[in-house]
């Protein structure tokens, strides 16, 4: 019996049933299908009954009258009796057992919580990341439903979100997901098979080591890395670690290196130390080196170190070679950077004091971490082995500077470099106290200005569910803990306005005012020039000055409603936190401010505080 006919025709049915019984008149499809079944209707009843049922569909005329549904029921009928012998319902094989996951997932959250997510991990655009993170912080991915999802994350084509799931997602699923995982790697794939790896070996520990090695066998060459940097700290697979580390392939010795600075063996460390001292390999073997924490190793390599710098030449006039020298001993900055042992502490020493030496070859960096290192030291002899350097170059100001706030009391800072500089810019400025003025200002900014870190929610905007970062002054209890107050006079005096908004302070009345005096100035200088960095600092200032709210308030209001004197993208996180301190009579005079902003994110702001003003009335 002609099976696939059959089924042909059991297609058309079912189309049939959802397009409506009424459009089967005249149906081309089976029409096309009616000469076969009346020509294997001449040998068998069956298909002559169902050529029968067909005719009666597509020539209504031919039928008993009854309605096409019922002609239409009547022909499925048998078509799905004809179809149910043709069956067979017996395996070809011996049944096996099921294979089953021990996954203790379940579906009980409701589809509608589950769709964002589907979607942020089944199509691309912009804002899929949050979603994506944000699923997995409310436990959203313990539901069975997203598993599948999941493991297609490893190749999305967002990186962000391939990594997330990686290290985040899959992981979190606990062994279980190893086997599931197991079955589809693929040996020979590219970056997504890799992440897959990544997990297994993550997920699975020990039990899953065999599979790893022969990955790190059999698999492509990304497989193979991936493989061999995750076999790091097994003593089992050591030999074939310090086999590999001298493979001719680049990419399976960088691996190997990794691997073996994860270990801690003594025999890895030993490969480790000869690879870099060899300098061909040096650049891989420091790469992995630079996560490495063995002690006794750092203190081989800094000895290395000191050893190489002492055999560079006296000087070098070529500068080719000179970028030759500093790629030899880049590599070591690489791997001893924030290391700290007594062979560090010699070798430091030896570069500061034959500063010009190494200047003359080039190594400007390797002088600039000699006096990153002895800033760390925080003892007093670095501090005057910083304070020769910076005589010999002013640059090095700031970190002798840094040493001192290590060392020194407030007040001790303050006599050192406030107090004895104030007196010399009463004296005649010469270009070089003028130079490290600056830098001094420039160093106490860089610690004070950016220090603090703020998120915030754009509640003016909820539909678009975004945070902003910010970075804030340190702030003023931090600030009254480690600078002495007298500061505060002299950068007044320095007319560093930004330091005098981070310092000022309710019992320092000329600080205040001379940030209102700068408010003016600001004003007079408005059409000439539209600098408006400042504002929000000198509003921070004034807050921090002790300003009672309604005259900070006015000033604040005053300022939008001058005319366009004000048109930022997006109001500061303080200002627009002032605002919304507003009094709820200020909500039309803030109202009739909004249409003079340009940018859509301001307009929204001010939107959002007059609907809050307005809704306290």
């Amino acid at each position: 019996m002609s099976t696939a006919l059959l089924q042909e025709l059991h297609q058309e049915v079912r189309r049939l049933y959802i397009a409506g019984s009424e459009l089967a008149a005249g149906d081309f499809r089976l029409k096309r299908l009616l000469p076969q079944f009346q020509q294997l209707g001449e040998r068998a009843a069956v298909f002559k009954r169902l050529g029968e049922g067909i005719t009666s569909l597509v020539e209504p005329g031919a039928g008993d009258g009854a309605p096409s549904a019922v002609r239409l029921q009547e022909l499925t009928l048998l078509l799905e009796s004809v179809l149910y012998t043709q069956g067979v319902s017996t395996p070809d094989e011996a049944p096996g057992e099921l294979r089953s996951r021990n996954f203790t997932l379940d579906t009980k959250l409701p589809y509608r919580k589950l769709a964002a997510v589907r979607q942020a991990l089944t199509t691309t655009g912009s804002g899929r990341y949050e979603v994506v993170i944000e699923a997995f912080k409310d436990g959203m991915f313990q539901d069975l439903r997203l598993l599948p999802l999941a493991i297609a994350a490893l190749n999305d084509p967002y990186s962000e979100i391939a990594e997330f799931a990686m290290n985040n997602i899959l992981p979190a699923y606990g062994p279980a997901i190893t086997g599931y995982l197991i079955e589809s790697l693929n040996l020979t794939g590219g970056k997504s098979e890799v992440r897959k790896l990544k997990v297994i070996a993550k997920a699975g520990g020990t039990e899953v080591l065999e599979k790893i090695f022969k990955a790190a066998e059999d698999g492509s060459d990304d497989i193979r890395a991936a493989a061999i940097e995750c076999l790091g700290g097994s003593d089992a697979y050591l030999p074939n670690l310090l086999e590999w580390s001298k493979d001719k392939k680049k990419v399976i010795r960088e691996a190997a290196y990794k691997a073996l600075a994860t270990g801690g063996s003594s025999q890895g460390e030993d490969r480790l130390f000869e690879a870099f001292a060899g300098k061909k390999d040096r650049e891989l073997a420091a790469e992995a080196l630079a996560y490495c924490s063995s002690a006794p190793l750092m203190e081989r390599l800094s000895a290395l170190y000191m050893q190489e710098l002492r055999e560079l030449p006296e000087k070098n006039e070529d500068k080719k070679k000179a970028e030759q020298l500093w790629n030899n001993i880049r590599p070591f900055t690489v791997v001893l950077y924030g290391q700290q042992n007594p062979q560090l502490d010699e070798l430091y020493s030896y570069v500061i004091a034959d500063h010009g030496r190494f200047a003359s070859l080039g190594l400007v960096n390797v002088i600039d971490e000699a006096a990153r290192y002895k800033v760390r030291a925080a003892t007093e002899s670095a501090y005057e082995e910083l304070r020769k350097l910076e005589q010999l170059e002013s640059r090095f100001f700031p970190y002798v500077f840094r040493a001192a706030q290590q060392l020194m009391s407030p007040e001790e800072l303050y006599k050192q470099f406030g107090g004895t500089l104030i007196n010399k810019l009463k004296a005649v400025v010469t270009r070089d106290s003028a130079q490290r003025n600056k830098m001094l200002m420039d160093t106490i900014k860089g610690q004070v200005m950016q220090a603090e870190e703020i998120w915030y929610d754009a509640d003016w905007d909820p539909q678009r569910d975004r945070q902003y970062r910010e970075t804030g002054m340190l702030a003023p209890d931090k600030i009254a803990a480690a600078w002495d107050p007298r500061w505060l006079d002299l950068f007044i005096h320095r007319d560093e306005l930004e330091l005098v908004c981070a310092f000022a302070r309710p019992d320092h009345a000329e600080a205040r005012r001379y940030l209102l005096n700068k408010l003016d100035e600001r004003k007079e200088s408005q059409h000439k020039q539209r600098n408006h960095d400042f504002l929000p600092d000198i509003f921070t200032g004034l807050v921090r000055s002790g300003m009672p709210d309604p005259e900070l308030h006015e000033l604040l209001i005053s300022m939008l409603e001058n005319g366009k004197s004000y048109l930022p993208y997006r109001f500061d996180y303080n200002l627009f936190q002032q605002m919304l301190r507003f009094p709820a009579s200020y909500s039309g005079r803030l109202e009739a401010v909004i249409p003079n902003q340009r940018y859509y994110e301001s307009r929204a702001q001010l939107e959002y505080v007059v609907h809050q003003l307005k809704s306290q009335a």
